[in-house]
């Protein structure tokens, strides 16, 4: 076998191999885009429950309000925006609030049976 021979037999190599690489990373990467992105906007995936003839999901109930404000009392800060924290305020479709921990609330928000009203976490900035 002649050095022209065998580097042409690597370079076959390297291209098939960098081919079966992209052939099997692209889908592959397409399913991972799919479960981390937020679905279209096209897509209603609230669930609105009526109360009179407006919807309850636009505002936090009296319950989750006062639950929020005897956390801020204690000292934490809390916001509607997404934090991880295992803080979290859920208004159930009763009207009742409660606290709890992130992971129950990624279950409540999955099973579509409350509100994810309020991300509850220490006011460092306090201090």
């Amino acid at each position: 076998m002649s050095t022209m021979h065998t580097a042409q037999q690597a370079s076959r190599v390297v291209r098939i191999a960098a081919l079966s690489f992209a052939l099997s990373f692209l889908p592959a990467l397409a399913v991972v885009q799919q479960l981390v992105d937020p679905p279209a906007a096209t897509e209603d995936v609230r669930q609105v429950m009526r109360c009179g003839a407006a919807p309850c999901d636009r505002e936090m109930s009296s319950a989750a309000t006062a639950l929020v404000d005897r956390l801020t009392g204690q000292g934490l800060v809390c916001g509607s925006a997404p934090r991880l924290t295992d803080v979290v305020v859920v208004e159930w479709m009763t009207g009742e609030a409660e606290v709890v921990v992130f992971d129950r609330a990624l279950e409540v928000a999955a099973h579509r049976v409350g509100w994810l009203r309020s991300y509850c976490v220490e006011d460092v900035a306090g201090r």
